[in-house]
């Protein structure tokens, strides 16, 4: 293609990239007044009849496009570029890898106040510290003020504090500190926000045993000599795995490097956290879906600046900028949260992979229960495997024993044996969890006189009877309404609750052990920021005698007192279409077992099921999850599913119910396979309508993964030029993912 040499040398020529849903940059005219243009920084342009910001990818002296019909940018807004070298490198693979537009990218990299335009470091906020005054006089002359008081207590644990440190607390402290302020104790000042160490009583360093020792020697090394390295971490639950990180992180922090700490829910920070600022008395930063637009440019700043020693996030936390990065740990590495499910489809998991290798830093993913595509990586030497055999206190792994539902039904969702078993150990003291991954109170409202159940009207799904709420609720697709008294079909009243929900439950065992302190955690009973994190404490307090709940409570919990775990229901994923359904269910299965007798006494673990003969009950009583790794890794290889094959899976939905089908139909025969790629037909998806929409699904599977970006890569530059694969693109919402989790 013809270059068109720019002949204004006093007005260079600026690649942006804009936030829009195109695989492509756009040239324009440099601004001649203000900030210099250099890579990396954002800009200002005009775009169509809206201004966006983008991020300069190239500054150039000519285009492929007539000089005299480029705009002119609006205004560069950063003297700097916002990304590091090694996050732009990252971020320009997960272009390429995930085929995802660029400009998507890289305003999924930054904080929402820098899409906004607002400045890299953050304003000057109201801050509060003790005056002299407050230090020196006695704490007891606010005895009659008990919010005050608080407050200094709090100041005499901290340097200064601001706004964000009193989210918590009563309504009415901002009043307080006025109070404080005009009484002189405390005195008020705008400063560029700092972050302080948490005033903590510091925590000993634990006895490492043997294995414990042998992989943190490892991750030591590593750290030190500043290699990439991809360690797997297999450990089962209990033996001390975050020790281990520990001690790797300890070694980052001797040399003046940062950590990032990645854990796949918000549920697991609260604790997390505690621990790392008890252990290591540093400056620590947070990043998740929970904090404002203010708090993440925030933790995003302090990162960048290298303020923040230890960085602990979800999957967005990825993308932050870093002064210093010596370590990444991607903690229980296995679990599907970090995998994107909507936008830009990337795996956070895969994207920190790459990162460290940009970084030339070590990374540790750890899991009791690896992905088998990570432990497929370990077996074949790509990765490096160390194990962990043994819980690290002297407590044995949970005796796991299965109960036969086709001869011991259940009533409410409890069988006999499990009624029983809660019964002792209640008696023993000792806590009881019960896990059923159906919130509710019953999955299905059924008419006994023309056997109809109430759908939804907007999904191919029952609605959820939520009884105390007095709601019938998709969960799917967020529909709710008031319970039916007349069945919607025939116009009978026998209408039957069918099916256990984690409401149900909770009333059952209300109603069998009423001396007994229940706590529910689920969605529903989590609603309020900071809920779920409440629940946890009270329930490694020992508040509450038994815990009901979803998959919320399976994950990396460590609950002292628990000796009983019940699984209440997992036979709908035993066979299930989806080919990773086995997998995910033995992941769930261990994971919920490890919470039983993690300290001196014998867990206990009951599984209910009608399906006892079933091969993978065999390998979860025995904790062998090398035996089951090589049954399914033989499977999937003779199949040449993932990780031995590789697949994409195009996604299309419509409000009318043949046009996304009939676009899929029409990209299959679009498609220019290579070598070694199939394209199998579209079907409708497993769900086919969700909130009013149908949906379709076409899969691509490749022998080699260079073959399957470029058959997709030739497939999208296709339907970016062609005008009738273009107007079929625009009638229908449709998406591709690279490395598909689910087929839901």
């Amino acid at each position: 293609m013809t270059l068109l040499q720019n002949t204004d040398k006093s007005s260079a020529i600026i690649c942006v990239a804009v936030p829009v849903p195109l695989r492509q940059t756009f040239d324009f005219l440099a601004p001649q007044t203000g900030i210099q243009p250099q890579r990396g920084a954002r800009i200002k342009v005009p775009f169509g009849s809206r201004t966006l910001i983008g991020i300069i990818v190239a500054v150039k002296q000519d285009s492929e496009y007539p000089i005299a019909r480029l705009k002119t940018a609006l205004e560069v807004l950063d003297t700097e570029a916002v990304f590091d070298e090694p996050l732009w490198s990252t971020l320009e693979w997960l272009a390429r890898y995930y085929l995802a537009p660029i400009g998507e990218v890289l305003a999924l990299a930054q904080p929402v106040l820098l899409r906004q335009g607002e400045a890299l470091s953050p304003t000057s906020i109201k801050t509060w510290s003790l005056t002299d005054h407050g230090r020196s006089s006695a704490i007891e002359e606010l005895n009659r003020a008990p919010l005050q008081l608080a407050i200094v207590k709090r100041f005499m644990r901290h340097t200064s504090l601001s706004p964000s440190d009193f989210k918590d607390e009563s309504a009415s402290w901002r009043q307080a500190i006025s109070a404080l302020v005009s009484k002189g104790w405390v005195e008020e000042y705008a400063a560029q926000p700092r972050l302080v160490v948490s005033r903590v009583e510091p925590a000993a360093e634990l006895q490492l045993n043997p294995e414990q020792a042998a992989a943190a020697k490892s991750f030591v090394t590593a750290v030190a000599a500043r290699e990439f390295a991809c360690h797997l971490l297999h450990g089962v639950t209990g033996s001390g795995k975050t020790e281990v990180y520990f001690a790797a992180i300890q070694a980052a922090l001797d040399q003046q490097q940062q950590t990032l700490l990645m854990v796949p829910e918000i549920g697991l920070t609260p604790q997390l956290i505690e621990r790392v600022e008890r252990r290591f008395q540093v400056p620590v930063v947070t990043m998740h879906s929970n904090l404002n637009d203010r708090e993440r440019h925030l933790a995003w700043w302090h990162a960048r600046t290298g303020e923040a020693k230890i960085i602990i996030g979800t999957r967005s936390a990825m993308f932050s900028p870093f002064a210093n990065l010596g370590l990444i740990v991607v903690d229980e590495e296995h679990d599907n949260s970090f995998k994107q499910q909507d936008g830009v489809r990337y795996h956070a998991r895969d994207m920190a992979i790459y990162r460290a290798k940009t970084h030339g830093i070590p990374i540790v993913l750890g899991s009791a229960t690896p992905s088998l595509e990570s432990y497929a990586n370990a077996l074949s030497g790509r990765y490096q495997l160390h194990t962990l055999g043994h819980r690290a206190t002297s407590a044995e792994l949970p005796k796991i024993q299965l109960v036969d539902l086709a001869h011991q039904p259940s009533n409410d969702g409890l069988s006999p044996a499990m009624l029983e078993a809660i019964k002792i150990t209640l008696a023993a003291k000792k806590q009881v969890m019960l896990f059923l991954n159906r919130r509710g109170y019953a999955p299905v409202l059924f008419c006994s006189s023309c056997k109809q159940a109430c759908k939804c009207h907007r999904c191919d799904s029952y609605l959820t009877l939520h009884r105390r709420a007095y709601k019938m609720r998709c969960h799917h697709c967020g529909y709710e309404g008031r319970i039916p008294e007349l069945c919607g079909h025939c116009g009978a009243k026998e209408l039957v609750d069918v099916g256990d929900g984690t409401q149900r439950v909770e009333d059952a065992l209300a109603l069998r052990f009423p001396e007994a302190r229940l706590l529910r955690i689920d969605r529903d009973s989590t609603r309020r920021k900071g809920e779920l994190a409440e629940m946890l404490e009270l329930a490694r307090a020992g508040e509450v005698d038994i815990i009901v709940g979803t998959q919320l409570i399976t994950k990396g919990h460590d609950f002292p007192d628990i000796a009983l775990v019940g699984v209440l229901e997992v036979d709908q994923s035993l066979y299930s279409t989806d080919f990773r359904a086995t997998e995910n269910l033995f992941q769930q299965l261990l994971q919920v077992a490890g919470r039983a007798g993690r300290r001196e006494q014998v867990g206990q673990v009951l599984i209910q099921t009608r399906f006892t003969e079933h091969p993978i009950f065999e390998t979860i009583r025995q904790h062998d999850f090398s035996a089951f790794a090589g049954q399914l890794l033989a499977e999937r290889e003779a199949a040449g599913f993932p990780p031995f094959g590789y697949f994409a899976l195009l996604r299309a939905e419509s409000p009318h119910q043949a046009q996304a089908l009939q676009f899929l139909r029409k990209a299959k025969q679009d498609l220019q396979p290579c070598a070694g790629v199939m394209v199998f037909d579209a079907i409708p998806a497993p769900m086919e309508r969700r909130a009013g929409r149908y949906r379709a699904q076409l899969l691509i599977t490749a022998e080699q993964r260079s073959g399957l970006n470029a058959t997709l890569a030739t497939w999208l530059d296709f339907l970016a030029h062609d005008t009738e694969a273009k107007k079929r693109a625009n009638a229908v919402r449709w998406s591709l993912d690279i490395d598909p989790q689910d087929f839901f």
